[in-house]
């Protein structure tokens, strides 16, 4: 009995650390789509901020301030425009107007040059600063030729936060490492390590998803579970130590002692009823594993057994985790309102309904005139409450049916469905009254405008992209009117 006692503690230690890695790996799974939903925001600020029309003047120094004010709603910490021979026109690390270093063609700048999309790099040394950094880089293009390359860098320190914000159980470590295997980023001893090959990269046994075991950075022997992006293609990496999982066997053996008690008192029928018990526990959480894995939300009763109970919590919490991330992924933060990528989701699905359907589809691109005075005036709170106020005003001055979105630091677009001109320029002067209204915020009366331009789309051509743009420069024709005004995008656009 003491013999089948030892195997059964040994069995259900195989399955509990079997079951924590695979907890460890949906961990690792929701961390990556939050890495990925960061870098998605930064090329989208990116690409938007490519069509400044500033870019097109020659303005750089209203470029330059155009270029802080994006930054302050990204993880980034600087901004570079470069020329196509690698010459810094713009970092904003440096005052406007400061001679720059020549840096020559990177590497993450000819890769933009060469094929023309956005890209992630791996880690690279500063030529500025001399610190290890990423950058995400766009190319600025106009009429069909790259003329700059655009980047956004960070310091590694800024991705360590989404791991620390995890709370990883004591002495486990995470990683996030760049293509090459290099670590970005590291819940613990960053500064020591941040660069350095990964011991998991080491082994040659990184794939899509799974679990290796490894020797960490710190030289102890682990259990390291991972998962690569497919969209970036860097990889997080949760690090177990063995001696964790040691000391849950420990525990159990404590109880094969009390088990042997028990069965050497003869009382097997007890036994096998808690065999049972913790069976059906364990199985009470197959389906909600399956739910995690399909992204279902996941809510699981008490089983009424501690350690089940706590994976069920750890299943819990990666659900909430995913669930949270899509919702993050879709949503801009300040003000609720849908983003760019939630839009182009949308608005492509719609196009294509409207095509069948032979309905038209209308697009305001709202931009607020004055706004950036008001953040240089009263700050930078004062300048998100006024946003948020917008966005009410927004959303209080469309139909139910219609989507607005917040696609730019003072820029929203709304989507109306089944809408043609007329409709369309309707809310459009209600909107440009509406939102040209004065806001008591604190103790201020804070006056701005709008200016809207509408783009009305029947041509099954188009693009949710290329609508965007004919509105963004109706709004732009609007703007040369004069304020609190809204123009209509050319009418060719509606016969194709």
């Amino acid at each position: 009995m003491g013999m089948l006692a030892t195997a059964l503690v040994v069995h259900n230690y195989q399955r509990e650390n079997a079951q924590l890695v695979r907890d460890a790996i949906a961990t690792t799974r929701a961390l990556s789509s939050v890495v990925d939903r960061e870098l998605s925001a930064v090329e989208s600020a990116l690409t938007v901020l490519a069509t400044s029309p500033h870019l097109d003047s020659g303005d750089f120094s209203a470029f330059y301030g155009q270029a802080q004010d994006v930054l302050r709603t990204q993880i980034a910490d600087n901004v570079v425009l470069t020329d196509t021979t690698g010459r810094q026109v713009i970092n904003t690390l440096r005052p406007f107007g400061e001679v720059l270093t020549a840096q020559g063609i990177m590497p993450q700048m000819r890769r933009v040059l060469d094929t023309g999309r956005p890209f992630v790099s791996d880690l690279f040394v500063g030529p500025v600063t001399g610190r290890l950094a990423v950058s995400v880089s766009v190319p600025v293009r106009r009429n069909g030729q790259i003329i700059y390359n655009l980047s956004m860098g960070f310091f590694p320190g800024r991705l360590s936060e989404i791991l620390t914000a995890q709370q990883l159980p004591l002495g486990w470590t995470g990683e996030i490492l760049d293509r090459g295997g290099n670590i970005a980023a590291r819940t613990h001893d960053l500064k020591r390590f941040v660069g350095r090959q990964s011991a998991l990269s080491l082994t040659g046994a990184m794939s899509a998803e799974g679990s290796v075991e490894a020797i960490t950075a710190e030289g102890l022997p682990a259990v390291s579970v991972f998962t690569r992006s497919a969209v970036s293609d860097w990889a997080v990496v949760i690090n177990i130590p063995k001696e964790s999982l040691v000391s849950q066997l420990k525990q159990s053996l404590v109880w094969l002692v009390f088990g042997t008690v028990v069965l050497l008192s003869g009382s097997l029928i007890v036994a096998w009823r808690l065999g049972g018990r913790i069976a059906d526990a364990f199985r009470g959480l197959t389906d909600p594993a399956l739910a995690l894995g399909s992204g279902e939300p996941v809510v699981i009763r008490s089983l009424d057994l501690k350690e089940a109970d706590e994976v069920a919590a750890a299943l819990m919490k990666a659900s909430r985790m995913l669930q949270q991330a899509r919702y993050d992924a879709h949503h801009d933060e300040l003000t609720g309102l849908g983003n760019r990528a939630l839009f182009k989701v949308i608005v492509d699905q719609q196009l294509a309904l409207s095509r069948r359907q032979e309905t038209e589809l209308a697009l305001l691109y709202i931009d607020l005139d004055g706004f950036k005075a008001v953040n240089d005036r009263f700050g930078h709170p004062t300048g998100d409450e006024l946003l948020r106020a917008v966005s009410q005003r927004i959303r209080a001055g469309i139909r139910s049916s219609d989507l607005a979105v917040r696609v730019g630091g003072d820029e929203f677009v709304v989507v109306m469905f089944a809408a043609g001109s007329d409709a369309a320029q309707v809310i459009a002067k209600k909107l440009v009254e509406s939102i040209s209204d004065p806001y008591p915020i604190g103790l201020e009366l804070i006056e701005i405008s709008a200016s809207i331009g509408v783009a009305i789309c029947t041509n099954p051509e188009f693009t949710s992209q290329m609508l965007l743009e004919q509105a963004d420069a109706a709004m732009y024709q609007a703007k040369t009117v004069g304020k609190r005004c809204f123009a209509l995008a050319p009418a060719s656009m509606e016969a194709g």
